[in-house]
């Protein structure tokens, strides 16, 4: 939509002298934006598709919450609704798919850190980048190893690692996508990272390994893979404890069982000269207080 500014410069009491006129065009104000961003929430694209249409100068990307700097797009992606996906992505140049929030994400890593697999593979087929990085360095893979949903936790990654994401990136703390399933537990999705060539040996930078996350978080299933896998049972991490040390400290006494029958040592003592007994002691204290 399009007004037209009057300015005059020279006026009398009878007539007001047309000096310029100039095309100015109307921006949809802070209320209108609010509502369409709640409507695109609760997956309707009707005032989406309104307000587009009411100022044709807009642009989708511009439409954006002012704390965040979520677009209509990351709302889409994040909550999976494919026909608002598809629209803005259909009508629009540029098609903005690697536009970025505030904290450096893309619809795509907002897409993968939920599980929203169809929402991953339309932006994907519209040229989205599989690597893009967020804040801290972290890639929509590996992100998608942060909050596993099950069967569309693992259609997600199996679909980023077929268009080509970086299996063993590391973040600035040199966590991967290793590491973090580690943590989350699912043996389905770190099967998968295996079979695409996943560096089950790679430390983060303070030494810890996947098994002494999988010992502390209880993902005895990891556990077992790992061991499979021949990972080292006594390997120690930059404090000096070994992944039985991290099963006690877990609490997980099948774990423990585990690490023992593969031969861990249970004598092992950390940089504080604790072992796993000091460390079983401190936390009966710590229970008791």
């Amino acid at each position: 939509m399009n007004i037209l500014k009057i300015s005059d410069r020279g006026t009398s009491n009878a007539q007001i002298t047309r000096k310029s006129i100039d095309l100015v065009e109307l921006k949809p104000n802070s209320k209108e934006i609010a509502i369409v961003l709640r409507e695109v929430q609760n997956g309707n694209k009707e005032s989406l598709v309104n307000i587009l249409e009411e100022y044709p100068s807009l642009h989708w990307a511009e439409i954006f919450y002012d704390k965040t700097g979520d677009t209509v797009l990351h709302c889409a992606s994040r909550l999976g609704f494919i026909d608002v996906i598809d629209y803005l992505l259909n009508n629009f140049t540029p098609k903005s798919v690697e536009c970025k929030n505030k904290d450096d994400k893309t619809p795509l890593h907002e897409g993968a850190q939920f599980a929203q697999y169809k929402a991953c593979q339309r932006l994907i087929e519209h040229g989205a980048n599989v690597n893009a990085l967020k804040r801290a360095d972290w890639t929509p893979l590996m992100l998608a190893c942060t909050k596993v949903n099950g069967k569309r936790s693992l259609k997600t990654v199996q679909l980023l690692v077929e268009n080509g994401a970086l299996i063993n990136y590391e973040n600035k703390d040199g966590w991967t996508a290793l590491h973090l399933i580690s943590r989350e537990g699912d043996a389905f999705i770190f099967n998968v990272l295996v079979k695409y060539g996943l560096d089950v040996r790679k430390c983060t930078k303070n030494g810890r390994t996947a098994l002494h996350i999988a010992a502390l978080h209880g993902n005895i299933n990891i556990v077992k893979l790992l061991l499979n896998l021949g990972i080292n049972v006594d390997i120690n991490d930059s404090c000096g404890n070994t992944p039985l040390h991290e099963a006690v400290l877990g609490r997980n006494v099948d774990i423990c069982r585990l690490l023992i029958e593969n031969f861990a040592d249970i004598h092992s003592r950390n940089n504080s000269d604790y072992s796993i007994l000091h460390l079983a002691a401190s936390l009966r204290r710590s229970t008791h207080h």
